[in-house]
């Protein structure tokens, strides 16, 4: 009878040194997957130069001043597998841009059940998405937020049943960049009574319009208007329109209307003095 032989040293070494490997290798891929999971598990605040987040609705952008919350939702988020299914879905998207220390720039959309980074959905965890959703509509109702202005807000004229939007004419604007500085910037346009692309079909039973802007100035300097037979007589000199708030009185019959408004740009470093124009008849 034969002898069972022992096991050299050598392979018990190496099926335990292949072992460990294999604990090694699974350990290492699920903290692999646990970090891929939580993509700003790691990020601090000073590493954000700086942010801003928009919101569609309303379609509205707000500097964010205060990062150390923003940095503390991020690092909250949890991502699973990727799902770009979210351009199926309606509702709010809230858009956060960061541009970082190292002149990288990021943006991050809470849009529940789905978090898109640099442009790729991604299922989310609820709770820390509509955290970081909350915190941006947070943001938008301070009453001190810093609205980011590119260029004058659209203005849209509502009267009875009719609404539609103004023509932007001249206007002076100045914008922040993101050293600091500051660019100005100067739109020149035809003359109300010169421009050919009135909708002269805009009607309206009732003697006042309400001015609805997509960001409210600081001030309305100034509203007046121009008999519809003086088109084309940038010479003819302007009527007075009483304005109280944002409502003004409309004369009776066709004319064409020219609103001054003013947005500081103190506060935010966005704003300037815009001009809108816009043609209504009131009948009846």
């Amino acid at each position: 009878m034969k002898r069972k032989g022992k096991i050299p040293v050598i392979v018990l070494a190496g099926v335990l040194l292949l072992g460990i490997a294999v604990i090694v290798s699974a350990f290492i891929g699920i903290r692999k997957r646990v970090k891929d999971s939580k993509p700003f598990a790691d990020l601090e605040a000073s590493e954000i130069m700086s942010a801003r987040v928009h919101l569609t609705p309303p379609d509205k952008t707000i500097q964010i001043t205060d990062v150390e919350e923003l940095a503390s939702c991020l690092r909250d988020v949890v991502i699973y597998r990727k799902d770009d299914s979210y351009t199926e879905y309606c509702g709010q998207g809230v858009t956060f841009t960061l541009t970082m220390a190292d002149g990288r720039e990021t943006s991050v959309m809470a849009f529940s059940p789905f978090l898109v980074i640099d442009g790729i959905g991604y299922q989310t965890k609820y709770e820390p998405c509509e955290a970081l959703n909350g915190y941006g509509n947070r943001l938008l109702d301070d009453e001190d937020a810093c609205v980011i202005l590119e260029e004058p807000p659209v203005l849209t004229v509502v009267s009875d049943e009719t609404a539609f939007e103004a023509f932007t004419g001249t206007y002076s604007w100045q914008r922040r960049n993101g050293d600091g500085t500051s660019t100005e910037m100067e739109a020149d346009s035809p003359h109300p009574l010169d421009r050919k692309e009135y909708d002269f079909d805009s009607e309206t039973t009732e003697n006042t319009a309400v001015l609805r802007f997509q960001e409210d100035p600081d001030e309305i300097l100034g509203v007046q208007c121009w008999s519809e037979e003086r088109r084309g007589d940038p010479e003819a000199v302007g009527e007075s329109v009483v304005a109280n708030g944002y409502e003004i009185e409309l004369k009776p019959g066709g004319y064409i209307y020219e609103v001054t408004a003013e947005w500081d740009a103190e506060k935010s470093g966005y704003g300037g003095i815009a001009h809108y124009c816009f043609y209504m008849k009131v009948i009846g």
